[in-house]
């Protein structure tokens, strides 16, 4: 007989029977533990894995014997199935049930059994993590009944309370408000905030929600009591209808007129009487209409909207609530009270009053959004694989800036909104900001999903439109450029390396595509395009935790250097201290050059420094890619020792070769691919009994191997040799061509050369003269 492995919640209401079933929770629950215990931080416990149906807690019904206990661990978590089974009893009308909730998938997922009184789901949340709240609604014979249930999702790969508030903060700096959504599965309390936020309808919508109970209490109360004020009115009479008491002035002139026999005229009268036009009513009474204005809107927008995520029943509880503040603005009593021109001082009757203080609070509320204090709200909020996205792109930006790059340029200040929520746009270069450096001149794009698509002009694909998720175009001085590009990964493979978190295999697979994938075309006026591969390094972030990254390797390092392929762990740290970001702001700080730190570039890298590294100049086998063609090498030879013949040799063009040691060029930093480039040499040798060293050849180099010092044929070295060193060797071919122009060289014995291109030396009369732009792979440093 199979185990069952499947768990189960249970909760039996007086009318209804509720069954929360899902596969072994064994794997998750292990993943959020060791998640919970490697940060240090206790495993949720009490209110936080309760669930709760009618305020009362289900139990755990997982035991074989059926016997329920306590829930002592989380149940739901993101990226599982759950099956919810809800059996009513006999009482309940049939085909009356239903599920309410403001995400229409969650709401249509509920569907009635067709031969029981049931409703059945089978819900997968995602990667929305956070409170899940919905209504089981039924009809009995005492009327329709709702009764919430409520449970939190964890997620396995954070700790939802610390990662996920600084990754919100850090977000809401750059793009404030785009985090949240009108309806989703779950919600996220937003807290307060003590910033003037700007105008966003869900702020609004989610206060509403919270506070609609207490704003009809509080009309409720004002209508049925309204504040009065006695007023003083004016009021033009005939003689002989004015009943009230007059003064003395009055009393002379009604003489007057009587003397006169114009009695019929009319004569101003003052009086007093109790009036709600005030300035209170006429606060309500705006208050009211701003109100019923909002939620037109909110409701014309969604009904506008073709494949809205809000479902049926929230949409006619926005419909309801318009509704009621329509009836109550309707109401004969605000024909009698004028519009509001605000208050000359502060109202106790506002403040105070019965009905009056109620709406004046909510209002408040309503008007500041998240600014005061009283509660907090909940609103809907993108999956965190969507959030730790955008705060990815948001950490390379930071990261950028501490290099000592100044923003620039922000080609998006605004991100589109669409029903309410802020989207990021689909456009080439979405959320682009530009840095520059000005002590090298380089200049950074950074862009969130731009699209490389084959109708591309500059960069593009051929087969497939491509969207990394974090991309780099790296300008340098010269105007040459590279990307490098990051694609964020909400998961983890803990398979993959032992007791270390890693990526999945398919997101590094996906790096492969992306290089691969875009094509650089370099356009000349009569010839084809000239391809290229622009992406130097493709690399997934992903939420590893590696408890500091300083005194630990990246496990991906190897990759990274040979390839230029791999994985970057990435979380938010409280602790500066301990910098979860470390190996990608390391790597950065070796692409890109740390320009502010104590230990900054003493001189500023030649351009070539981006271009000679392994990873960018892999090729396809049988062909190698060379970054200056006629790249020539100017050396002298070293003469002691040396054989009188292999010197004569030297002065007269005859050379077959040459050689110098592998820790000669090491020494002077320059990379074994650019060794490898080399295409002609120049020896430099003193003539007889001549105090300076002369170059007057340059030899065809037709391979360049490195070897031990005693593979080298005598012939090739001028004298016999036992080192066991590596030496480069370069094996010339064919006859020498003559300088036109001799390069004279002070004799020294210490060794250096320096690199140059063919085309070049007819502007060379003096080793001094090889300089500046004119010599090649000069300015790389020890760090290199």
């Amino acid at each position: 007989m199979a185990k069952n492995t499947r768990e189960t919640l249970y909760f039996k209401h007086d009318d209804f029977e509720l069954y929360v079933s899902c596969e072994s929770l064994r794997s998750p629950r292990s993943k959020l533990e060791r998640t919970y215990l490697q940060r240090g931080v206790p495993l949720p416990d009490g209110e936080s894995i309760a669930v709760l149906i009618d305020g009362n807690l289900a139990q755990d019904n997982s035991g074989d014997d059926d016997k329920l206990t306590e829930l002592t661990q989380p149940f739901f978590f993101e990226n599982r199935q759950y099956w919810f089974d809800i059996e009513f009893s006999s009482h309940v009308l049939k085909n009356s049930p239903s599920v309410s909730h403001k995400y229409r998938l969650i709401e249509d997922s509920f569907s009635p059994s067709p031969r029981r009184n049931t409703l059945q789901a089978m819900l997968n949340f995602g990667n929305d993590v956070g409170k899940c709240v919905f209504h089981i609604n039924y009809e009995t014979n005492d009327g329709r009944k709702s009764v919430p249930v409520q449970f939190t999702i964890f997620a396995t790969k954070m700790v939802m309370n610390e990662d996920l508030g600084l990754m919100n903060q850090k977000i809401d700096e750059i793009y404030p408000f785009w985090r949240y959504a009108i309806s989703g599965k779950t919600t996220q309390s937003q807290g307060k905030s003590h910033k003037q936020p700007e105008k966003f309808e869900l702020f609004w919508l989610a206060q509403f929600e919270r506070l609609v109970t207490e704003l009809n209490q509080g009309l409720k109360r004002i209508i049925n009591a309204p504040h009065n004020r006695l007023q003083s009115f004016d009021k033009d009479q005939k003689l002989d209808r004015i009943n009230k008491k007059v003064t003395a002035k009055q009393q002379e002139l009604a003489k007057e007129l009587i003397a006169e026999k114009r009695s019929t005229r009319r004569m101003r009268i003052g009086y007093k009487r109790l009036h709600v036009d005030t300035p209170e009513n006429r606060f309500i009474k705006m208050v009211l209409k701003r109100i019923k204005t909002n939620l037109a809107q909110l409701i014309q927008n969604i009904d506008n909207e073709k494949e809205t995520k809000v479902s049926e029943s929230f949409l006619l509880v926005l419909k309801r609530w318009r509704q009621q503040i329509g009836k109550v603005s309707q109401h004969q009593l605000w024909r009698e009270i004028g519009t509001f021109e605000g208050l000359s001082s502060d109202s106790k009757v506002l403040q105070q009053g019965a009905g009056y203080s109620k709406v004046y609070k909510v209002w408040q509320q309503l008007k500041h959004y998240l600014n005061q204090d009283n509660g907090e709200s909940q609103l809907s909020i993108k999956s965190v694989a969507d959030i730790y996205e955008v705060w990815c792109f948001i950490e390379v930006m930071s990261i950028v800036k501490s290099l000592g790059f100044i923003e620039k340029e922000r080609t998006l200040n605004h991100l589109k909104q669409v029903q309410f929520e802020k989207q990021l746009p689909d456009d080439e270069m979405a959320a682009a900001f530009v840095f520059f450096r000005e002590s090298d001149s380089m200049t950074v794009e950074l862009a969130h999903e731009p699209s490389f698509t084959p109708s591309g002009i500059t960069n593009r694909t051929w087969l497939a439109k491509q969207r990394p998720d974090i991309v780099l175009r790296i300008t340098l001085a010269n105007k040459e450029s590279f990307f490098i590009l990051f694609d964020a990964k909400y998961r983890i493979d803990t398979q993959q390396f032992k007791d270390k978190d890693g990526v999945p295999e398919d997101a590094l697979n996906q790096m492969h595509r992306y290089r691969d994938a875009i094509i650089h075309q370099h356009r000349f006026e009569y010839e084809s395009p000239l391809k290229s591969r622009p992406v130097m390094g493709a690399f997934a972030l992903y939420p590893g935790f590696f408890d500091n990254q300083k005194d630990q390797v990246n496990p991906y390092e190897e990759a990274i250097k040979e390839i230029g392929i791999g994985a970057f762990a990435l979380l938010p740290s409280k602790d500066s201290e301990v910098s979860h970001n470390h190996w990608l702001r390391d790597y950065l700080t070796q692409k890109l050059c740390d320009r502010k730190a104590e230990f900054a570039y003493p001189k500023i890298p030649s351009n070539d420094y981006y271009f000679v590294e392994d990873a960018a100049r892999i090729t396809p086998y049988g062909v190698n890619t060379v970054r200056h063609n006629g790249l020539t090498m100017i050396a002298p030879i070293n003469e002691i020792e040396r054989d009188d013949d292999y010197l004569e040799k030297a002065r007269t063009g005859k050379l077959q070769g040459y050689h110098t040691q592998l820790v000669a060029t090491n020494r002077q930093n320059v990379h074994r691919n650019i060794v490898r480039e080399i295409r002609y040499v120049i020896v430099t040798v003193r003539e007889k009994n001549t105090e300076h060293q002369v170059g007057k050849y340059l030899y065809r180099v037709a391979n360049v191997k490195l070897l031990p010092r005693h593979d080298i044929d005598r012939s090739l070295t001028g004298k016999e040799s036992t080192d066991n060193r590596h030496y480069w060797l370069f094996e010339f071919v064919g006859s020498p061509i003559a300088l036109s122009a001799e390069i004279e060289k002070p004799y020294v014995e210490s060794f250096q050369f320096k690199l140059t291109k063919a085309e070049y030396l007819s502007q060379f009369a003096h080793w001094d003269d090889v300089k500046d732009d004119l010599q090649l792979y000069a300015e790389f440093d020890l760090s290199w």
